[in-house]
């Protein structure tokens, strides 16, 4: 726990979690300033915000290093790079810089249970989250997800579980950071452009269990390329999730897929087509959230019967309409090349596939196979479609979109009925909208939009 009673402590960035960090640290004592780039119009939610804590100060439109090298703390939000010239200043200095999760493990009560991993952590969990609510004990999923750890950990006693989506981002700035289990999902290339490279990006990753000990928990995909440098490096008590057949060797203790049923520690929980989440990547995501749920003290039959009853989160390959026999799917969560995959690997109809948005890097040309195999046209749009054009033009026809509205109603003219439209941008969506999901409920709405218009028309036929 950092002992902040009376210090001068520095949040930087002003948002969910630097919001949620001053709060915390102000309840303990400490003296806050928040400092942002942004100016004060791009802030007006989280200003309404902390007027009611009159006594943090907050310093907008820019991050003065003199106010932050003299601080005795600095804490910083997730979204704002570790080697921002203010920070490294700082740390030269000798000015000790945490993120806000790790600033809110010292006060959480709660066992943890942490997520990590490139893809299927909102899912994980989501699912998780409902495995020990129906239980009869309290969970709340928090940190990359939902609320800001530093906020729920005034919701959480020691008999609860805080249940932790956790980003490469917020593991660069752990120190303390141990959950009781972990998960890392899958890793795949993605925010190249702010980690240094794949080996940076790996080892960050790896970070979620740096301070676990025997006694806790780590389970590993048995699938993914890095588990085997993950498991020589663990001090933690090793498990192992996904498909049977992937197995090299001994079968392992853990949760996997085999002869289509999901297997837990030996014992079958429910058949796999039993599901109500499409794709192989959500029956990993699946195991995944069962073995840490078990581990948890959850029941086999608690935990069969929410696989049963989940329907998936929104914005992760949900159903946003149906036009004229259309399917529409809602994918902006899908926010990096390998996300795209696994969500093209879910459907056998034809499918219109709608890419682009913030470039994050990401190699487009690992698509090609499956474009040729499943996709029948793309649509490109944002900042990066050119790159979308440039690497995809030789596996399927790419048009190019302009608005929100052009690139739905582009892709439902170039479907065919009984196919798929599907919206997985792989790419960050910061360069349109505020976030994925104000992308994907953009998204829902003109579809929507479109279904009442062609509902309108045929009325008039």
């Amino acid at each position: 726990m950092h002992h902040v009673n009376g210090k001068q402590i520095a949040v930087i960035g002003f948002g969910r979690s630097g919001f949620a960090a001053a709060r915390l640290l102000t309840v303990h004592g400490a003296h806050v300033t928040i400092l942002d780039d942004k100016t004060p119009e791009k802030l007006t939610t989280w200003i309404e915000k902390i007027q009611a804590f009159p006594q943090v100060k907050l310093v907008l439109g820019g991050i003065d290093p003199t106010m932050v090298i003299n601080s005795d703390l600095v804490v910083v939000s997730p979204g704002v790079p570790v080697n921002h010239p203010v920070l490294m200043r700082a740390m030269e200095k000798g000015v000790k810089v945490i993120g806000e999760m790790e600033l809110a493990y010292g006060y959480c009560n709660a066992p943890i249970a942490a997520i990590t991993g490139t893809n299927g952590k909102t899912t994980t969990t989501t699912l998780l989250e409902a495995m020990i609510n129906a239980s009869g004990r309290k969970a709340i999923a928090c940190g990359n997800i939902g609320k800001a750890f530093a906020e729920t950990v005034f919701e959480l006693t020691g008999e609860d579980v805080a249940v932790l989506e956790v980003s490469s981002f917020q593991l660069e700035t752990i120190e303390e950071f141990r959950p009781n289990v972990a998960a890392i999902l899958n890793v795949t290339p993605d925010h190249l452009d702010r980690h240094e490279d794949m080996q940076t990006y790996v080892e960050t990753k790896g970070l979620i269990f740096k301070n676990q000990k025997p006694g806790d928990a780590l389970a590993l995909n048995v699938s993914d390329k890095y588990t085997p440098i993950y498991t020589s490096l663990a001090k933690s008590d090793l498990y192992f999730f996904g498909f049977a057949e992937a197995i090299r060797g001994d079968k392992k203790l853990g949760c996997y897929i085999e002869k289509g049923a999901i297997e837990l520690l030996g014992k079958t929980l429910v058949k796999a087509d039993e599901l109500q989440i499409p794709g192989p990547h959500n029956l990993e995501n699946a195991c995944a959230a069962a073995l840490l749920a078990s581990l948890s003290g959850v029941t086999n039959d608690v935990i069969a019967k929410t696989l049963r009853e989940f329907k998936g989160v929104e914005h992760r390959l949900e159903p946003a309409g149906e036009v004229n026999g259309v399917r529409f799917v809602n994918d902006s969560k899908g926010t990096n090349v390998d996300s795209v995959v696994k969500a093209l690997e879910s459907y056998s109809r034809p499918i219109v596939l709608i890419l682009g948005g913030k470039d994050k890097a990401g190699d487009f040309t690992r698509l090609a196979p499956l474009v040729k195999e499943k996709v029948t046209r793309i649509v490109a749009f944002g900042e990066c479609k050119n790159k979308v054009v440039q690497q995809l033009s030789g596996s399927a026809t790419v048009v190019e979109a302009g608005t929100l509205e052009e690139v739905v109603n582009g892709a439902f003219v170039a479907s065919e009925k009984g196919g798929v439209v599907l919206f997985s941008p792989g790419c960050a969506s910061f360069d349109m909208f505020k976030n994925y999901e104000d992308r994907g409920r953009q998204f829902k709405a003109m579809v929507q939009k479109l279904a009442a218009q062609k509902s309108k028309t045929e009325a008039k036929v």
